[in-house]
């Protein structure tokens, strides 16, 4: 789902944005013509995450994907890395950065109704500003829990105050914010002196996501916008590197899901098969979160279960285990999931979706490999020139733990299984 922007920020945060964009004039500016940093002084481990939303794992092929493919070269990279269900933009963004299953994280969904907060929707929504939407531990929570520094730019849920702790450094999504400014900040914040810079830092981009809703994961412009998320990411390599810091940062490039295309000969509309007075539709395609009225939900069941022989119908607590999508409060008391390159509509619905720019979506099965992500790692602490097999993304906050030097919250994911792209 494509993500709306959200342009309110702290005072806070705008002028911490602006001097780390200062920082970068002066000292980025000089090694720009081949000066060193001055002083530059042996830094403790720095990890720079970059999410490219909807990034599929096999796009890293695509012609414009130069840079990630020299990060891979000289690091590691995964098969593919394989997504939380639903493989949604923000539950998965939550999942990588606290090692929890949306079912245990709570945002299982880019929409969701809980009985107590209301409703959340991803973008403009204030919801999505509300820390207690969020359950876990964000990895700059427990960075900054114990005393190391962060900076977060975009990244889904940033804004919030989750657990009352927030980065150090943080800006809000924004769309309007350029790439090119995006990177500027984040290379200020990496000038910044050893003993005040942040040894996190996250960083959002959201192109290869729009274009692959726009023409789907093989069109033209997401050729384009590959290469545009490709060259941001070159550059923030390239500052690393001018900064005098390429023994210290250890870069992660991940993304959130895969895209596969979708036709509007294949929609499941919904109302053929039920009055849709019966149900409230919290969220509906590909995963489609039904909450039944008040004495309808053997109904409801009744008449979707079976119904269309691409669309799997559950009870809440019998989806299957392999989902983890089962005992979350916020889970409806009937989840459907359409197969792959399916979507799920009513009539009315369907009127006003414009199928001309619609041509690509995720939220199917996680395993599907259309939906998997991609992860690829270079620095100090990585292997050199080495594919391991496909892993969880729930795996990579205690990765980032380790990295860091942090002691990690309780989590789903673990240490030992992405040891194998650690040197040691």
């Amino acid at each position: 789902m494509r993500r709306l922007g959200v342009a309110a920020t702290t005072a806070r945060a705008s002028r911490a944005a602006k001097f780390a964009v200062l920082v970068f004039a002066i000292v980025g500016g000089a090694t720009l013509i081949g000066a060193a940093p001055a002083n530059q002084q042996r830094r403790a481990p720095v990890v720079v995450l970059i999410s490219l939303d909807g990034f599929r794992w096999d796009q890293i092929q695509r012609p414009g994907a130069v840079n990630l493919r020299a990060i891979a070269a000289r690091g590691v990279r995964a098969e593919r890395m394989v997504p939380s269900f639903p493989s949604k933009t923000y539950p998965n963004h939550h999942s990588i950065i606290t090692g929890l299953y949306p079912d245990h994280h709570g945002i299982i969904a880019n929409v969701i109704q809980d009985s107590v907060l209301g409703k959340f929707a991803t973008g403009r929504d204030p919801a999505a500003r509300d820390g207690r939407w969020y359950g876990g531990e964000p990895i700059w929570v427990t960075a900054e829990k114990q005393k190391v520094r962060t900076a977060t730019h975009g990244w889904p849920g940033n804004e919030a105050v989750i657990g009352g702790v927030r980065s150090t450094w943080f800006v809000a999504y924004d769309a309007a914010i350029s790439r090119a400014n995006r990177v500027r900040t984040v290379l200020g914040w990496l000038a910044l002196p050893a003993d005040s810079a942040p040894r996190f830092i996250g960083l959002y981009l959201e192109d290869v996501d729009d274009a692959n809703h726009r023409v789907g994961p093989a069109g033209a412009m997401a050729d384009s916008a590959i290469a545009r998320v490709d060259s941001a990411v070159g550059a923030v390599v390239a500052g690393i590197a001018r900064l005098g810091l390429t023994n210290d940062v250890n870069l992660i490039v991940v993304s959130d899901h895969g895209s596969a295309p979708i036709a509007p000969e294949r929609t499941i509309f919904l109302d053929d098969y039920l009055s849709m007075d019966s149900l409230d539709v919290v969220d509906m395609a590909p995963v489609v979160a039904i909450a039944p009225k008040p004495g309808h939900d053997a109904y409801v069941y009744a008449r979707l279960k079976g119904a269309n022989p691409h669309l799997a119908i559950y009870k809440k607590g019998d989806v299957p285990a392999r989902f983890h999508f089962n005992t979350n409060p916020r889970i409806t008391a009937v989840v459907g999931i359409a197969d792959e390159g399916w979507t799920v509509a009513t009539h009315a619905t369907n009127a006003k979706f414009n199928w001309a720019i619609n041509k690509g979506t995720h939220g199917f099965d996680n395993a599907l490999p259309s939906m998997g992500a991609l992860f690829v790692a270079a620095g100090p602490a990585f292997r050199q020139g080495v594919v391991v097999p496909a892993f969880q993304n729930i795996h990579v906050y205690p990765l980032m733990a380790e990295l860091l030097g942090l002691k990690p919250a309780k989590v789903d994911g673990s240490l030992d299984s992405v040891r194998a792209v650690l040197r040691r």
